[in-house]
């Protein structure tokens, strides 16, 4: 079976243009983190886009490669593409698929894996803090130990919703 990501074409960044369905929202902070990353460990997933060149997904990756200097310099402005030959429904249903399946992160997993990085390996508060794109204060509360004990969940209010009637 061939997959389509046997075939990367680099394309200039600049051919490419956004779907006009994508319901995924990257806020600022998190824009600077994927910049960050990108210059960090370079291209490491294609872009997917149409045979059209429109992007089906990474199109923050794509402006970050047309807007960003330095993410541009990477490559020339070209992007690691995958051509997918999908029907306009097929590929609105992708996107979303893809976007849904990456998931949120589960503060009880995200506090062991940064307690293992900073315990086990080393890592300072400030590397991790780099490296996660997070605040000082966020970090040192993940290696608390009870994390739920020092946001005092027990004294939080919660909406009338949670109480069974």
């Amino acid at each position: 079976m061939k997959h389509p990501i046997d075939s990367i074409e680099w394309i200039d960044a600049e051919l490419l243009t956004a779907n006009d369905y994508n319901p995924n929202v990257v806020l600022r902070h998190e824009f600077r983190l994927l910049e960050h990353s990108l210059l960090k460990n370079g291209w490491i997933q294609p872009i997917l886009v149409t045979q059209d060149n429109v992007i089906i997904d990474g199109f923050h990756r794509v402006t970050l490669a047309k807007t960003s200097k330095k993410v541009k310099a990477l490559s020339g402005g070209k992007v690691p593409c995958t051509v997918l030959q999908l029907s306009e429904p097929e590929r609105m249903l992708l996107t979303v698929r893809i976007n849904r399946a990456k998931g949120v992160h589960a503060s009880v997993k995200m506090a062991e894996l940064i307690k293992i990085v900073v315990q086990e390996y080393e890592y300072t508060i400030d590397e991790v803090k780099e490296a996660i794109g997070a605040t000082k204060d966020e970090v040192e509360l993940l290696l608390q130990d009870n994390v739920f004990k020092a946001l005092k969940i027990e004294a939080h209010r919660y909406s009338e919703a949670w109480v069974p009637k």
